[in-house]
């Protein structure tokens, strides 16, 4: 026959058990690590045609947050204002992986200041696409991955056309990614068109990319037209503070 003094061993026995057991399930989850990445943006410069760098600070970002960045290049020595010549606007995400990787995302877009045309140097310009335009077909873009060609015709209609298709007679051959040259053909003739308002002056000073790199390790990313990224970050277990709300 049991002892009636069994329950009181008992409790002891399960007042260990529980508080072994609670810390593990009552414990919050560790909050996400930070990162922070820094790096470089070498750009052609389109008034001197040189290499550009640009340095960007060193921003701090929760793991799988992202931070947006602005960054005035030189003052421009003819503005009174003393107003940039370039600017880049950045948007970085980056996620530290399971295996403790780190994949950077990042998008780069460059500004530079407009300049002002002599009214002289426009009718010029204007004169020569009036004769750009008469008869011929025209290349403005391409957007490669989808396989798609900008051509303006002689009646100075732009439309946007695949690789196959035929304008005012002439087809749509083939297209050499590396030099940005369509070819087209009627009948025995062929004939190279280049881009005429190029799509790489946009793509010179755009880049969006995800690199994938071990912690303090530099990555590289070249781009179009000179265009280069280079861009690092380190891991750090401690949060970033949120952002007091007001």
């Amino acid at each position: 026959m049991p002892s009636p003094m069994a329950p009181r061993f008992l409790l002891p026995i399960l007042a260990v058990l529980a508080a072994v057991a609670s810390p593990a399930a009552s414990a919050p989850p560790a909050p996400p690590p930070t990162v922070t990445v820094r790096g470089t943006v070498s750009h052609i410069d389109p008034k001197t045609g040189k290499s550009d760098l640009m340095s960007f600070p060193s921003v701090s970002v929760i793991s799988g947050s992202e931070a947006r960045v602005s960054v005035a290049g030189k003052p421009d020595p003819k503005d009174p204002k003393g107003k940039p010549e370039t600017s880049m606007d950045l948007v970085i995400s980056p996620t530290v992986q399971p295996d403790g990787m780190l994949s950077i995302s990042v998008r780069v877009s460059i500004s530079h200041k407009p300049e002002v045309v002599d009214p002289k140097d426009a009718k010029r310009e204007r004169k020569r696409e009036s004769k750009a335009h008469d008869g011929t077909l025209v290349f403005y873009s391409v957007l490669a991955k989808e396989g798609l060609f900008s051509i303006q015709d002689s009646r100075s209609a732009r439309r946007w056309y695949k690789l196959g298709a035929t304008v005012e007679g002439w087809k749509l051959e083939a297209f050499d990614v590396e030099t940005n040259v369509l070819t087209v053909s009627q009948g025995a003739t062929h004939q190279e068109l280049h881009l005429y308002k190029s799509s790489i002056e946009a793509s010179a000073s755009e880049l969006s990319t995800v690199v994938t790199v071990r912690p303090g390790e530099i990555a590289k990313v070249p781009g179009v037209g000179g265009l280069e990224l280079s861009v690092s970050g380190i891991v750090s277990a401690t949060p970033v503070a949120a952002p007091v709300a007001r």
